[in-house]
């Protein structure tokens, strides 16, 4: 477990599953993901699929994406984190409306690139965002990530942004 100035950043549990659900009901908070705004209608089910493959990652590879807590609520805000692509290595945040516009997935985005820098010893880290998700942008170049260009994955035309280590 990590925490922030003011969060909370743990493996999902089982008890996750249903406000992440609710989460990802949210058409504004699904719209840039692969599927897009159709995945509200299977937020209960997705949610029941990843709430335990999430946690299954940490067992498995010693990281992956945490559940995103708001240190004095306790209330859950979504996930960030990073997730083993095969040859790189992503940083992903996802977090729910009522939390955006306040810097969190910054400070979220921060946590994972410090823990995989500092504690896993990353060579470098990748991140992707729609070039319409101005706001997913701009937190990849506020934790340091530079713009690669365009490319398809996730069935998605994004932008990937990069970041290796700082030296020394």
């Amino acid at each position: 477990m990590i925490e922030t100035k003011r969060l909370k950043l743990r493996p999902f549990r089982a008890g996750d599953i249903a406000p992440y659900a609710a989460i990802r009901a949210k058409p504004e908070v699904v719209r840039f993901l692969p599927g897009g705004m159709a995945l509200c209608a299977t937020a209960r089910e997705d949610a029941e699929r990843i709430v335990p493959r999430f946690a299954a990652l940490w067992e498995a590879g010693g990281y992956g994406p945490w559940a995103v807590e708001d240190r004095g609520s306790g209330t859950l805000l979504g996930h960030a984190g990073l997730r083993d692509l095969g040859r790189e290595t992503e940083i992903l945040y996802m977090l729910d409306s009522r939390a955006w516009g306040q810097g969190l997935a910054t400070e979220a985005a921060l946590a994972a690139r410090d823990y995989g820098f500092g504690v896993l010893r990353l060579p470098g880290l990748v991140g992707y965002a729609l070039p319409e998700n101005a706001a997913s942008c701009r937190v990849l170049a506020k934790i340091g990530m530079r713009e690669e260009g365009r490319v398809h994955i996730f069935g998605l035309d994004a932008l990937r942004f990069v970041l290796t280590p700082p030296a020394g």
